[in-house]
């Protein structure tokens, strides 16, 4: 078999994986934090996954960031991109947000991220990708619409939005500096960060220890070992054998999946206003993230990718 037919069989089957790997996050983390205080639960899956990355990348020899200017993007980015994102998602969770709308606005990152580039970075965004941006805050808001009906939820909300937004800040320092990194210690390096800058607010909050139960723990080695490294390290292969346009797009699998499967295995059924809003924002998603020009050559489509689209995420 020649490398490129197997790249062509192996990058479809990886994306699945991907998909399937980014929406068990949705449900390990309602288990982990009905189990275990949220920020705890935040804690360990950081240290834990920055222990075997290291030994990863200690045991390879991987090199590490060099200078000043690298540790500090990653230092950032993993603040940014992992201990915003996730203690604020943890804490959605834990108030009530239901798996669904948490994977609903976790998949809206993309639009953040065009609306913070075109504010902060001073990127021009096409019409169809403005249409795109406001499609997905209206998805989101019928969505909400719905889990707020007399349910109180607000702050579970409020704390989903800003963890998404941390992401998208995240992606937005990413493209402005230019962060590169090897893909063993950098993620290494912004877990590491992450579990430090968490580690005294969980302290203070409920303290670090988790109970040693099946729930906790199982769910705590999977958000680990399961999104943390795996779906992280093939999210990373598929970047540099996709456009990361097609990854972004890819990510619109995630919410209407975790919405189906949260059903039987978290005992939360998806209203008619989480459907409509996952229809919505997905429609909006798919427009905004429209960042690759392609053109016939030889019957054959080329990718030309403009500067880096934003991904999803919970993981």
């Amino acid at each position: 078999m020649t490398p490129a037919r197997r790249k062509a069989l192996l990058v479809p089957l990886l994306s699945g994986v991907f998909v399937v790997l980014w929406t068990s996050g949705f449900i390990a983390g309602p288990i982990g934090v009905d189990a275990a205080p949220p920020l705890a639960l935040t804690f360990w899956r950081f240290a834990l996954a920055a222990t075997i990355l290291t030994a990863v990348a200690l045991a390879t020899k991987a090199p590490w960031p060099r200078g000043r200017a690298a540790w500090t993007q990653l230092v950032l980015t993993g603040l940014l991109m992992q201990a915003m994102m996730f203690g604020f998602a943890y804490l959605a969770l834990d108030a009530g947000v239901s798996a669904g709308l948490a994977a609903l606005i976790s998949g809206a990152s993309p639009v953040m991220i065009a609306l913070g580039g075109t504010l902060a970075l001073k990127e021009k965004l096409s019409p169809l990708q403005w249409v795109g941006t406001l499609l997905g805050f209206v998805g989101i808001a019928v969505a909400v619409t719905g889990e707020l009906d007399g349910t109180g939820l607000g702050l579970g909300v409020l704390f989903a939005l800003i963890g998404t937004a941390g992401f998208a800040a995240g992606t937005l320092v990413q493209r402005r500096f230019g962060v590169t990194m090897d893909l063993r210690t950098g993620p290494a390096v912004q877990l590491a960060a992450a579990a430090l800058a968490v580690a005294p607010v969980a302290a203070v909050k409920d303290g670090l220890a988790i109970p040693l139960t099946m729930p906790s723990l199982g769910a705590l080695a999977w958000l680990a070992l399961g999104n943390s490294v795996l779906a992280f390290g093939v999210m990373f292969f598929l970047l540099r054998h996709r456009t990361a346009a097609d990854t972004a797009r890819m990510m619109l699998l995630v919410p209407p999946l975790t919405a189906v499967v949260a059903w039987p295995l978290l005992g939360q059924p998806t209203d008619v206003y989480i459907w409509a809003g996952l229809v919505i924002t997905g429609a909006g998603v798919a427009i905004a993230s429209r960042r690759v020009r392609r053109r016939e050559t030889v019957g054959v489509a080329v990718a030309e990718p403009e500067p880096e689209p934003a991904l999803s995420p919970l993981r």
